[in-house]
C-alpha cells in the first residue's frame, strides 16, 4: 500500500516565503553568513549548469528560493529594482545577527533600537534587494502601554502634517524655490 501524501510537508508551515534572487548559489551562501541558514534542498537546471531552486531553514523557518527567470517571468527586486515584501525575523540576538548580515553585503535601512511594542528591532536590504527586518523581543509590553506609547510616538506626525498644511502653496509647489 502507498503511503499517504499529506499536504502540508513535513516542517514547513501554511505560508512558505519565496524570494526570486539574481544568483541562487550566491543568495544561499549570504543566507548562510548573514542568518546562519543551511540548504535543504537544491534542484539545478536540466544540464546540471546551475540552480534554479533552493529551500533554506532559517531557525525553524523554511524558505524557498528561486532563481529569477524573465523567461517565466520571475523578476527579482534587482530586475525592478523595487522590493514590495519585507521578512522578519524573531532571533535570539539582533545585534550580532545585524552584525553578520552587515558583515556580508547587506545594507542597513534602519540600525536596530528599542520599540514602542517591546521588541529591538532593525531593518536591512540583502545584496539581492530583499527588505528584512530583524527583531528579539526586549520587553513585555501590555496592550494598553502599547497603545499610550504609539499614540506618543506619532503625536509629533500628526503635528508636522499640520504645520505644512500651514505652508503656502506656491512653496509646496515649487519647494526648490525654499532657501534653508
Amino acid at each position: 500500500m502507498a503511503k499517504k501524501v499529506t499536504p502540508i510537508p513535513k516542517g514547513y508551515r501554511t505560508a512558505t516565503p519565496c524570494l526570486i534572487v539574481n544568483n541562487l548559489e550566491l543568495a544561499v551562501d549570504f543566507y548562510a553568513q548573514a542568518f546562519g541558514a543551511t540548504l535543504l534542498t537544491q534542484s539545478n537546471d536540466p544540464g546540471d549548469s546551475f540552480a534554479v531552486q533552493a529551500t533554506i531553514k532559517i531557525g525553524n523557518s523554511i524558505i524557498i528560493l528561486q532563481q529569477e527567470s524573465i523567461e517565466f517571468g520571475l523578476l527579482s527586486p534587482t530586475y525592478q529594482a523595487n522590493t514590495g515584501s519585507q521578512l522578519h525575523l524573531y532571533v535570539e540576538d539582533v545585534d550580532a545577527l545585524w552584525s553578520s548580515a552587515l558583515a556580508v553585503g547587506a545594507i542597513a535601512i534602519s540600525d536596530p533600537a528599542n520599540s514602542y511594542w517591546g521588541d529591538r528591532t532593525g531593518v536591512l536590504l540583502d545584496t539581492f534587494g530583499h527588505r528584512w527586518s530583524l527583531a528579539s523581543r526586549v520587553e513585555h509590553v501590555s496592550k494598553e502601554e502599547i497603545k499610550k506609547r504609539c499614540a506618543a510616538l506619532y503625536a509629533p506626525v500628526e503635528q508636522l502634517e499640520t504645520e505644512i498644511a500651514l505652508v503656502p502653496e506656491e512653496l509646496v509647489a515649487a519647494p526648490e524655490a525654499v532657501i534653508y
